[in-house]
């Protein structure tokens, strides 16, 4: 066989790859790897030298003719090209950069710029503002530009609901932002800008690596000659206070549901032009997919979103809110600005007396330590909120004299296991009467088995540990029972914040899992 096999080469039956063969192959590489970049990238780029707008074939044709795919290409003529040398040839060639900006007047839209280039456009505000920033992004040597204004087809539905779920990792691509301050002058300070205000922005701010702030007349802010303001000390210490955002996130951040509080607490001052956009503009950082539906009601988008949050990470820290509560769901605020306020802190207990060492109780400590471990985690199923908590019964509602001008109540709350507290209420509390029954009223503590990360050591050293912290103060909900064994939550118009009374009603916690509506 390999005698025949070498007469048959010598006979020229069996050749080499021809040339044309081998340039074949490579140009198939080549065009893969712009198609698999592509796909990744925005549909529509501005040219930052001509100021046209290219769908995805211009981007192709653009490529096909460019120095980079011919040098691919005459390199293949003397030896193979490794194909991690193609796609960083190709990746490099489409490094684009994104504008982050708070929109004005005239900004054109797609329909405006198609068959025409921005530099070429009557000057008004926006389009002035656009043509600068295509010039800026070009003098720092890149090729391609993206911009919300013009680069989406605002008109088609489907491709808005695309752009949407995909705007946070277009500007997590990007070789650059540029965040242009349209109202912060030369001298001025950077968090004086209502840039700070918008609910788009704050994406805009967290998934770009390399941002640059620039002012009104497009200079760098402060003269920053910086190749990356998220990694100049002045201006992350500015940004921190502008946003309450720590630096390690604004430098390192990672979409996920890690901290959702906090996350919501960061937005919770911005608004959209849409309402139900203060949703949608969350989605990205959350790594959350949910359907886009233009027009829906506020309520129904945030609560769509705050039930996708506990149903997939299962952190009960989206309910600690304060306000008034969402027509989705009783556990949800009707508007994001709910989670401005602080989350309720731990704070130590310092008495010696109530939480001294009891004897005998290291068995029930254990158990506690079991029951809490195998809770449930929370779902939603059809609109109702199956959560795991230690409940306390109300067992005694008083009312005390409030101001007769201020729309608010000022209950003294006793619940079982509980050191009486008052709490204040936006609504009367209407069931208040304990004649002939129990009051409808139990306060809760959302509980999830994740709780118990930090008590990883062995059981008996770690429940009179964990004894201490259910010790501490906590944020607490309302429920009111309905009918059919259902709960709903009564919102407030202050933190409840409830203290157990002793150790031993401690080790009696039970966890129940409750429906709520």
């Amino acid at each position: 066989m390999l005698r025949r096999s070498l007469a048959l080469y010598r006979q020229k039956k069996i050749t080499k790859p021809t040339l044309q063969a081998v340039l074949e192959g490579t140009k198939k590489q080549v065009m893969d790897a712009v198609y698999d970049t592509l796909g990744s990238l925005p549909p529509r780029l501005l040219n930052t030298h001509t100021g046209a707008i290219c769908n995805r074939d211009a981007l192709i044709s653009a490529f096909e003719n460019s120095q980079q795919c011919e040098q691919l290409l005459l390199s293949a003529k003397t030896r193979p090209t490794a194909l991690p040398d193609i796609y960083d040839t190709v990746s490099t060639y489409f490094k684009y950069v994104t504008l982050s900006h708070r929109w004005g007047k005239d900004e054109p839209l797609l329909r405006d710029i198609q068959d025409q280039s921005i530099y070429e456009m009557n000057p008004t505000d926006g389009r002035v503002k656009l043509e600068t920033f295509c010039a800026t992004a070009g003098s720092r040597g890149y090729l391609w530009a993206w911009s919300d204004t013009c680069c989406i087809d605002k008109s088609s539905t489907v491709e808005l609901a695309k752009a949407i779920a995909s705007m946070f990792s277009w500007y997590r691509r990007s070789a650059l932002t540029i965040v242009y301050l349209a109202d912060v002058s030369s001298d001025g300070n950077l968090s004086s800008s209502t840039w700070f205000t918008r609910g788009w922005t704050l994406q805009e701010l967290l998934a770009p690596c390399t941002v640059l702030f620039y002012t009104r007349d497009w200079s760098l802010y402060k003269n920053l000659e910086s190749s990356n303001h998220k990694k100049d000390t002045v201006v992350l210490s500015e940004l921190e206070k502008a946003t309450s955002i720590a630096p390690w996130s604004l430098t390192d951040f990672k979409p996920g549901m890690d901290d959702a509080r906090s996350r919501l607490q960061w937005a919770s001052g911005r608004r959209t032009t849409e309402p139900e956009d203060v949703a949608y503009s969350l989605f990205g950082i959350f790594n959350v997919f949910l359907p886009i539906i233009p027009g829906e009601p506020a309520e129904n988008a945030l609560g769509r979103f705050l039930a996708e949050i506990i149903s997939q990470s299962g952190d009960i820290s989206v309910l600690d809110w304060i306000g008034e509560a969402s027509s989705f769901h009783s556990c949800f605020p009707a508007q994001i600005t709910s989670y401005q306020t602080t989350p309720c802190s731990q704070c130590t207990v310092h008495d010696s007396e109530l939480w001294r060492p009891m004897s005998g109780t290291q068995d029930a400590q254990i158990k506690l330590f079991k029951r809490l471990s195998t809770s449930d985690p929370p779902q939603f199923i059809g609109r109702r909120l199956r959560l795991s908590c230690i409940v306390h019964q109300v067992i005694a509602v008083q009312s005390q004299q409030g101001d007769p001008y201020a729309p608010q109540y000022v209950y003294t709350i006793e619940a079982d296991g509980l050191i009486p507290f008052e709490i204040t209420m936006s609504n009367e509390l209407t069931r208040t009467d304990t004649s002939h029954t129990l009051l409808p009223y139990v306060l809760i503590r959302p509980w999830h088995s994740k709780l118990l990360r930090s008590f990883t050591r062995a059981l008996g050293v770690a429940a009179p540990e964990l004894v201490m912290m259910l010790g501490q103060p906590f944020s607490a909900l309302l429920l009111e029972e309905q009918s059919g064994n259902e709960y709903t939550r009564i919102a407030s118009s202050s933190l409840i914040i409830a203290r157990p009374a002793d150790a031993s009603n401690i080790l009696k916690s039970e966890v129940q899992t409750l429906n709520i509506a």
